[in-house]
């Protein structure tokens, strides 16, 4: 897996998402009360962009069809088989690394 820098950490601070180009994946983060959670951005119910929906009380919100997945797992709320896929994410001197 290789190790790339997303953005600073102070751009996303408690409550927000960013999304940003990881190679050739394009991910979401978001910030849950301090806690940093990265994901393909991608519903997967009809691959819509997750980072166009909102991240609201913890969950993100497709855009498309309101499914809503939980930010700290990334599981649907009403199934938690599906999910949005992950991606270990690190902060080192300011900056937010995701292993993809």
């Amino acid at each position: 897996m290789a190790r790339i820098r997303i953005a600073a950490a102070a751009d996303v601070p408690p409550g927000a998402m960013v999304s940003a180009q990881a190679g050739e994946v394009q991910v979401v983060v978001c910030n849950e009360d301090g806690a940093l959670h990265a994901f393909k951005d991608e519903c997967p119910h009809r691959n819509a962009p997750i980072s166009q929906g909102n991240f609201v009380d913890g969950r993100l919100i497709c855009p498309w069809h309101a499914w809503e997945f939980r930010c700290a797992d990334g599981c649907y709320d009403y199934n938690p088989e599906i999910q949005l896929q992950r991606y270990a994410v690190t902060v080192e001197d300011g900056a937010i690394y995701i292993d993809a």
